[in-house]
């Protein structure tokens, strides 16, 4: 057997639903190392201990089963939970996913982050509309044509800031980036 990549568990509360049949249980983890193995195991121990407790036959979901539900449970666990602090890294996950985040820290009032997705505009939307451009970026594009006659944006995080502003670009400091005080933004507040 390959060897395989280990992780650190969390001691926060994590509360994972997955199928089959939609079984919720609220798990807390002790903060050691152990491998995905180990993992998947206690994941399934207690899989099956709620299934005994529940009066239900332990052997109706495979280990297979029960390993697929781990890993959905491990890739939740990349973005912020509702209701939950989280990690810098879950933060960037939930972005990637179209979530706004901020950190608690935060003294502005508002403040929160979003990730502006990649984009492609045609070269003549570009010279002709876009206000958000320099003439000489426009000017540059009429120098210099290409063959899908478009231009290829990257995605990159914008930071709505306490003045109402949207900041492009926003770079995290060494503070939030180590910060566990991560938590999702409801869009309607």
């Amino acid at each position: 057997m390959a060897a395989i990549p280990s992780a650190w568990t969390s001691r926060r509360k994590i509360k994972t639903v997955f199928t089959p049949q939609d079984i919720v249980l609220t798990i807390k983890i002790q903060t050691t190392m152990q491998n995905f193995d180990e993992l998947a195991d206690g994941y399934l121990g207690l899989v099956e201990k709620w299934k005994v407790s529940e009066g239900k036959a332990v052997d109706s979901f495979s280990r297979g089963d029960m390993e697929t539900c781990f890993v959905s449970g491990a890739q939740s666990m990349e973005q912020l939970q509702e209701g939950c602090e989280g990690t810098f890294g879950q933060a960037i996950g939930s972005l990637k996913h179209g979530f706004l985040v901020r950190r608690k820290g935060w003294n502005g009032k508002g403040m929160f982050l979003f990730m502006r997705p990649w984009d492609s505009l045609k070269d003549g939307f570009i010279i002709d509309t876009v206000k958000s451009l320099p003439w000489s970026f426009k000017e540059w594009v009429k120098a210099h044509p290409n063959a899908e006659g478009e231009r290829f944006f990257t995605q990159y995080i914008c930071m709505k800031a306490a003045d109402g502003s949207i900041v492009n670009g926003w770079l995290a400091s060494q503070t939030d980036m180590l910060s566990e005080d991560w938590v999702l933004v409801d869009p309607n507040e």
